[in-house]
């Protein structure tokens, strides 16, 4: 996807500075396509003009601007600047006749001045404002392309520190949880301790590789929530029943990693009675780019007030603004018997 962007990039300017340089002849007085490819000294002259205005957009905006104006170096690009347009206005006189001088000119626009000194002067002066406006017009659109781009690059910066920092929170609060779990099977000296610690070993191999990445495969994020849900049926026993309801259609579509592990700790942690059986529902069905994902369950020891403002979840409802703006749905519903979630996501 990269390489096309880039290639179509590329289109873009092509196609534009074709167009730029072609302006001038297109406009030209000549009659027809043919008569532009004879080009006197006028079309020349602003065939080289407009070349040297490209330049300079380019020198401008990947050198110019970087280097100078936003290390607010103003006064050295301020020179470079005015440096960069005497060059675009006299370079070209310096290698093409005067165009006043050019029989073409006289012939072109029906002037015969008796004084040829004051009609050089005047298209000279014509020559400048035009040289002048192209100049300007093309410092202010570099100048606004490259602010944008670095404001761009600025908000995606702290885009993807912030979800760093989100997911280092995830990663802690994630260990803990599961580790307590484990102890208490070793203080049970349940026969299931070897396998839950195993069971935390993948589950933390695939928080360590993928921690870093901005979008896992679904599948490998599938995978992770299954360890869990059978770490937590060695720790529960029968004292739980848990419902996970899987269809995925799609193989190769990727998503945020670690996004519904709060969802499903919740559940887990607050939606368990050990006066009777505690019964979780979780739902996740996939089919082409649409998800939905739902977790169900009965509100245990804790309040409703602690759940619905627990940090995990502030976490993630940050984490899918940044990741699926406008995407996305969250639903959190809790009327005190029932805690259930739902999250809708166009991947």
């Amino acid at each position: 996807m990269k390489t096309k962007f880039n290639v179509q990039k590329a289109g873009v300017h092509i196609v534009s500075c074709i167009g730029f340089m072609l302006l001038p002849l297109i406009a030209s007085p000549r009659s027809s396509v043919f008569d532009m490819l004879n080009m006197g000294a006028p079309e020349t002259r602003d065939l080289f003009n407009s070349a040297l205005l490209i330049v300079f957009f380019y020198l401008n905006f990947y050198f110019f601007i970087p280097r100078f104006y936003l290390r607010k170096q103003f006064v050295q690009w301020a020179l470079i600047i005015i440096c960069s347009f005497a060059v675009v206005f006299f370079m070209p006189s310096l290698f093409i006749p005067d165009f006043g001088s050019h029989p073409d000119f006289r012939t072109f626009h029906g002037m015969h001045p008796p004084h040829h000194l004051h009609e050089n002067s005047i298209f000279k002066s014509f020559i400048l404002e035009e040289t002048l406006t192209k100049f300007l017009v093309l410092l202010v659109l570099s100048l606004l392309l490259r602010t944008s781009e670095q404001w761009k690059k600025s908000q995606e910066e702290k885009r993807k520190a912030e979800l760093s920092y989100l997911k280092l929170q995830i990663n802690p609060h994630f260990l803990f949880n599961t580790l307590n779990g484990i102890y208490s099977l070793a203080l049970d000296e349940s026969k299931n301790t070897p396998d839950a610690i195993v069971k935390l070993s993948e589950l933390m191999r695939y928080v360590i590789s993928d921690i870093s990445k901005d979008f896992v495969p679904l599948q490998n994020e599938i995978e992770h929530l299954i360890n869990y849900i059978d770490l937590q049926k060695l720790r529960l026993g029968d004292t739980v029943e848990i419902n996970f309801d899987v269809i995925c259609k799609a193989e190769t579509l990727y998503i945020a990693p670690l996004l519904f592990i709060s969802f499903i700790e919740n559940a887990f942690k607050y939606g368990i009675n050990t006066a009777s059986t505690s019964l979780i529902y979780i739902k996740l069905h996939v089919v082409e780019d649409k998800m939905e994902f739902e977790v169900r369950n009965k509100i245990g020891s804790f309040t409703g007030f602690q759940i619905q403002n627990g940090t995990g979840l502030e976490n993630v409802k940050r984490r899918l603004e940044l990741t699926y703006p406008d995407n996305y749905e969250l639903e959190i519903n809790n009327n005190q018997q029932d805690f259930i979630v739902k999250l809708n996501i166009n991947l």
